[in-house]
């Protein structure tokens, strides 16, 4: 018995943990369109000392906007275009991207960096996987579209 387990409503399996995230992803990569690069999957520990909690956690990588003044507004129109499509702004959780939450999955759309060849957009699911070992937070290519 995980001794996380009861600090933990409602716990999920590794696998749920990763349809969770898995399905949104796709749903963001659906809603928008989006030139997929990469996209990886990988279990990440709740807290700092990489123990349970658990949440499964997806990077899509895309495509570069031309300048980052294109990239914001390009940012702008996905977030807007995710919002029409049932995501929501008003999440909690803090970044430098800009921040959508729908069915408890927290998707960050972050801005364009110059020392990456690649725009990312990253999916945060729940902490709620008590059952993933600490240190099985590899990471796996997974299909999107």
């Amino acid at each position: 018995m995980n001794p996380f387990s009861s600090e933990v409503s409602n716990p999920m399996t590794p696998e749920q943990s990763k349809a969770q995230v898995v399905d949104a992803a796709k749903d963001i990569v659906g809603t928008l369109g989006l030139q997929v690069v990469d996209a990886v999957f990988w279990h990440s520990s709740c807290n700092d000392q990489g123990e349970a909690p658990f949440r499964g956690q997806v990077r899509i990588d895309y495509p570069p906007a031309p300048s980052f003044d294109e990239s914001g507004k390009e940012v702008a129109q996905m977030a807007q275009r995710l919002q029409d499509s049932g995501w929501s702004m008003d999440s909690h959780f803090r970044s430098h991207g800009t921040v959508l939450k729908k069915n408890n999955v927290v998707a960050v759309l972050g801005p364009q960096n110059a020392s990456v060849p690649t725009r990312d957009i990253q999916v945060y699911g729940e902490c709620r996987d008590v059952t993933t070992a600490k240190g099985g937070n590899q990471t796996e290519q997974v299909k999107l579209g």
